[in-house]
């Protein structure tokens, strides 16, 4: 995959981490992590919302291993409040991040067979590099073996897209 480079992420304010355009690469080295998992959801996203919880799970049981959880919002300005009540409610404990102005080098940055539909979900290596994406919603039972085998040395390395398929024509 794609190194995780420059991204847009910014809104130190009221909660939010990041400056006018830092790299969120430079977030994730130096923290002595084997690597990381980047949920990206909104406040007006309600499978996004489902899964808040799972992922605060995911982050206690996995910092103390290794893994950091990384939570980045891309609402738009006027909702910033809104998402930072959700996160409180939800229990999730900083670094969370805010997607700001345009989002295309930001998805690209991600995974640049992205197109951005939400919630998605990225595990990163310590040095920035895409290992796994999964696109659109995921459950515990499926994000927990790829996050394990990961920490156990496996070459890990793919994608779980669940966007809908076009479908067939029937004449």
């Amino acid at each position: 995959g794609a190194p995780l480079c420059a991204v847009a992420v910014s809104a130190g304010d009221r909660g939010f981490r990041g400056g006018p355009r830092p790299r969120l690469a430079g977030e994730v080295r130096g923290r002595g992590k084997q690597g990381f998992v980047v949920n990206v959801w909104a406040s007006w996203c309600a499978p996004c919302r489902r899964e808040l919880p799972m992922f605060q799970n995911l982050a206690t049981n996995y910092e103390p291993r290794g893994i950091g959880v990384w939570f980045v919002s891309v609402d738009d300005a006027p909702d910033k409040p809104t998402a930072l009540q959700i996160l409180k409610e939800s229990g999730i404990a900083p670094p969370t991040f805010w997607a700001a102005g345009d989002l295309e080098p930001f998805k690209r940055a991600l995974n640049p067979r992205w197109p951005g539909m939400i919630p998605a979900t990225f595990l990163f290596d310590a040095s920035g590099k895409l290992r796994y994406f999964w696109g659109g919603p995921v459950y515990e039972e499926e994000i927990v073996p790829i996050v394990e085998g990961f920490l156990a040395g496996e070459p890990i390395d793919g994608e779980a897209d669940f966007t809908l398929s076009p479908g067939k024509v029937l004449r």
